[in-house]
């Protein structure tokens, strides 16, 4: 479990617009999911519906999954 907190904490592409993907199904999800959103909460991030994320129309994802318009 502390490795799903970490990795989902200090991952060296943690930023604005980050997108974290956690799957249900998985054995130690449910019981890390509240250190990751605390943890994301203590650095200042703010946890918002992915629809806030996605940007439509003309946009490029880069390598980092980030987006940028065109």
């Amino acid at each position: 479990m502390d490795s799903i907190v970490k990795k989902c904490t200090e991952h060296k592409n943690l930023g604005k617009g980050s997108i974290i993907l956690m799957h249900n199904g998985a054995k130690y999800t449910p019981e890390a999911l509240e250190s990751v959103i605390t943890g994301l909460k203590d650095k200042g991030y703010e946890l918002v519906p992915i629809s806030q994320l996605i940007h439509r129309g003309e946009y490029t994802i880069d390598h980092t999954g980030r987006q940028h318009k065109k």
